[in-house]
């Protein structure tokens, strides 16, 4: 397996890789990402999963579920078809979905059902200014007690790793007693990272034969589909979809009197 030496290092975030070269024509659908997963494999890496540890080489692939639970749920088939396990990370306090609802909770469990990972995806927005962190035992605190919702209301393994959705600076390539954070420098600054954040990977896709041997990769599902689409096409598709599943479960229930 090729190992990079001198990763080259760009405008990114504290320890995010530009490890990116070519294809240039990168398009955000199932299939693009199935071949690169492909090529992964190809490539002789092992997916890891954070809950082993940042030790040894593979890849750490990680979603952090910002958009959609379906848009997930899609992705997490297409990945147990070709014998890939990774990490699935939800927002408890997201305006687009409610992990607790029914019908994304039922879906979240068959996530777990094919073998990946689920975990807690944590907004600090919720709680405090980016300029303003709290102390690192409030910030703990909060972090898990959150987690214990989802252990409560979800029949999964919840994970002890935890992804912090878009990550102010101060949790950035830092260790936070009692908890395990996928932005702590074993996973983030001593290893190889890469983002499709904001679609990122239009501009500047990962080649598989400029990773390094160690590297977490990082996609979000809502950004993904069966077909191309631009980054605000895609949080617009979201916004809307959330509408109309509110609008038909507010009719369901309180008009057709679903629950009569």
């Amino acid at each position: 397996m090729r190992r990079i030496t001198n990763p080259v290092t760009g405008g990114y975030p504290s320890g995010m890789s530009n490890v990116y070269s070519e294809p240039s024509n990168v398009d955000f659908t199932f299939g693009w990402y199935r071949t690169f997963l492909e090529r992964l494999r190809s490539d002789g890496y092992r997916f890891r999963s954070f809950e082993e540890g940042a030790d040894g080489d593979g890849v750490f692939l990680r979603h952090d579920v910002d958009l959609s639970i379906s848009a997930a749920l899609d992705m997490a088939r297409l990945e147990a078809n070709l014998d890939v396990t990774s990490t699935y990370l939800f927002l408890l306090t997201s305006p687009l979905y409610n992990p607790f609802e029914a019908e994304q909770r039922a879906r979240i469990e068959e996530i777990a059902d094919l073998g990946h990972d689920v975990g807690l995806h944590f907004s600090t927005h919720q709680y405090w200014p980016k300029e303003d962190p709290p102390e690192e035992g409030v910030l703990r605190d909060r972090v898990v007690a959150e987690r214990s919702a989802m252990e409560t209301m979800l029949d999964v393994d919840v994970a002890e790793t935890t992804s912090f959705h878009i990550p102010p600076e101060w949790v950035l390539d830092r260790e936070i007693a009692g908890l395990e954070s996928a932005y702590e420098p074993a996973f983030f600054s001593e290893m190889g990272y890469v983002a499709d954040s904001g679609q990122r990977w239009r501009d500047d896709p990962p080649t598989v034969g400029s990773l390094p041997d160690r590297v977490q990769v990082l996609t979000h599902p809502g950004l993904w589909g069966d077909v191309d689409a631009e980054f605000e096409r895609r949080i617009e598709a979201a916004a809307d979809d959330a509408v109309t599943r509110t609008r038909l479960q507010t009719h369901r229930e309180f008009i057709d009197g679903a629950y009569s």
